[in-house]
């Protein structure tokens, strides 16, 4: 087929890959969002961890940076929180910095979580 001018040629699109659960802390997902401050100029980072099961909030908390060290230590506190360091649940995330600090993915293989990207399932 010809293109003409600065037409691209058409880009194979892959379908996203769905992860069902079929019961709560088998499947998690989370990211990190700015939040505005009343401080003009000012943001502080949401760090939310959500089941997909269940879509109830399993971790969350705020702070002034964005580090793979908290995002560590809030995934470490949330599955002692849940009790699911037995039978430990899949994390789904963004390609953000934070997601893929090498902090977090030791953190993430000492507790036997299987991590998951997007563009990598």
């Amino acid at each position: 087929m010809h293109r003409r001018g600065r037409q691209r040629a058409a880009q194979k699109v892959t379908p996203a890959t769905s992860w069902q659960a079929s019961g709560p802390n088998e499947v998690w997902t989370w990211d990190i969002t700015w939040v505005p401050s009343t401080v003009k100029g000012r943001w502080f980072y949401l760090y939310l961890v959500e089941d997909l099961y269940s879509r109830k909030i399993v971790g969350y908390e705020v702070h002034e940076t964005e580090s793979g060290e908290q995002a560590a230590a809030l995934i470490q506190r949330t599955v002692l929180r849940e009790g699911c360091w037995q039978n430990p649940p899949v994390l789904h995330a963004d390609n953000g910095a934070a997601m893929k600090s090498q902090t977090l993915q030791m953190k993430l293989h000492e507790l036997a979580i299987t991590p998951l990207t997007a563009g990598r399932e």
